[in-house]
């Protein structure tokens, strides 16, 4: 009986950079990376995006700057002796603060990213807090709503990378009936160790998204092979990315040995594909791939004229 239930996420935007998911509270200085109105820490509605804050503090000296000179142009002029030398100061410190004004406006967006990369530098440590705390907001939510707190952790994981976020996500995705419009993810969810869930999971993405599986994914599969072939259906999935790699040519060369060993078990329509990338490149290096092919098609798929 199929427990999994059907669900809907809500679309994700991903930001050029990852940082442009991060916000800071104006009023103390929490950062986060969720979409809150609040800050959850203070209560206050004073979220800026890092970049704007940057922004802020890049315009905040520039002012300072041009109050600094401005301030030491007045004292000129009232300390000045007569007339004439008031005119002189007066006028030299317009035209440098004209200066300064011009040479600031053609310096501010290096001094923006200047300042933005002091403000992560120099606070790293509140940052990574901020995050951990986002996390376990996102895991407080999961026994009333686990697809509310997938997408937290899903938000969370532009910035927050690692095996404790990853494997959260893929056990709420294992409850989750998977589809292949659900804006779903592969590569971002290995682990480093092995994980039945994880297997079921790139068992379940080989049936709905099999393009989402690449090399990284191919070579965890190969390395945890032996263990994923004695869980209940780990030949269904070991068969299912085998039929996956046969949608390249440059993944059916490099993990022909592999494909090799569940050839036999592909459906027709993956078979099919296998058979004619060999057909059309005989020559190259398929390790005794192709061998293995023309047996089968002559002892199963004699008769069907599309392997002829």
């Amino acid at each position: 009986m199929n427990k999994k239930k059907p669900v809907t996420f809500r679309s994700l935007k991903v930001p050029r950079y990852a940082f442009d998911k991060l916000r800071i509270c104006r009023h103390c200085g929490r950062y986060t990376a969720l979409s809150e109105q609040k800050c959850t820490k203070c209560s206050k509605a004073s979220l800026t995006p890092v970049e704007q804050r940057a922004a802020s503090i890049t315009g905040s000296k520039m002012n300072t700057r041009l109050l600094i000179v401005l301030l030491l142009t007045l004292a000129s002029v009232y300390f000045s002796r007569d007339f004439s030398q008031m005119a002189i100061c007066g006028a030299g410190g317009l035209l440098l603060i004209g200066l300064l004004f011009y040479a600031q406006r053609k310096v501010r967006s290096t001094e923006n990213l200047v300042n933005l990369n002091q403000l992560l530098g120099h606070n790293i440590d509140t940052i990574k807090e901020g995050l951990e705390m986002n996390r376990q907001e996102a895991v407080s939510v999961l026994r009333e709503n686990d697809v509310l707190a997938y997408e937290k952790l899903r938000e969370l994981s532009i910035l927050l990378r690692g095996d404790r976020i990853a494997r959260q996500r893929v056990a709420l995705l294992h409850g989750f009936l998977l589809r292949k419009d659900m804006n779903l993810e592969m590569e971002q969810l290995l682990l480093k160790d092995f994980e039945p869930l994880l297997a079921e999971y790139i068992g379940e993405i080989a049936k709905v998204s099999p393009d989402l599986i690449k090399d990284r994914t191919f070579r965890y599969v190969q390395t945890y092979e032996s263990q994923i072939l004695r869980m209940q259906n780990g030949t269904a999935i070991l068969t299912g990315v085998a039929g996956a790699a046969v949608r390249m040519k440059r993944y059916a060369l490099l993990y022909s040995a592999f494909i090799g060993r569940y050839v036999h078990e592909l459906p027709r329509d993956r078979f099919l594909r296998l058979s004619k990338l060999i057909a059309t490149h005989p020559h190259e290096p398929w390790n005794g791939l192709d061998q293995t092919v023309a047996q089968i098609i002559d002892s199963k798929y004699h008769w069907d004229p599309e392997f002829q």
